[in-house]
């Protein structure tokens, strides 16, 4: 009786109707996978990059705590100095004058038209 029954045209009808209906949700839902998968790529590159932000933070965290970075500090803010340096201050000159340009006795005078400045200038080149 069983053989009967999975020999009929009606099961073997049936049967290819449920696989096609289970083919079909399939091939539905592939492109949502697609993007599940795609933003799971998204979220795990963003792990990444908080991790490595994080450890860079751990770093300059650890620098802070350190005895170099204090160290600095105290010298730049409150002008600390180790015992036996000697600290020398450098001030910018305010009355300084600024080095002297070279004559340039090639100068035109503005006067002249922009034509006879050219030919002066190609004339006296040589």
């Amino acid at each position: 009786m069983l053989r009967s029954i999975l020999q009929s045209r009606w099961f073997t009808f049936l049967a290819v109707v449920i696989i096609g209906f289970f083919l079909l949700l399939i091939i539905k839902l592939k492109p949502s996978l697609e993007t599940v998968s795609q933003e799971v790529n998204n979220l795990n590159q963003k792990i990444a990059e908080a991790e490595q932000g994080l450890s860079e933070l751990q770093k300059l965290g650890d620098y802070f705590k350190s005895a170099a970075y204090l160290e600095r500090e105290a010298r730049l803010k409150l002008n600390y100095k180790k015992p036996g340096e000697s600290v020398v201050f450098v001030y910018k000159n305010q009355h300084a004058q600024s080095p002297a340009k070279p004559n340039d006795t090639t100068k035109l005078p503005t006067i002249l038209p922009n034509w006879q400045k050219w030919l002066s200038y190609l004339l006296n080149s040589k």
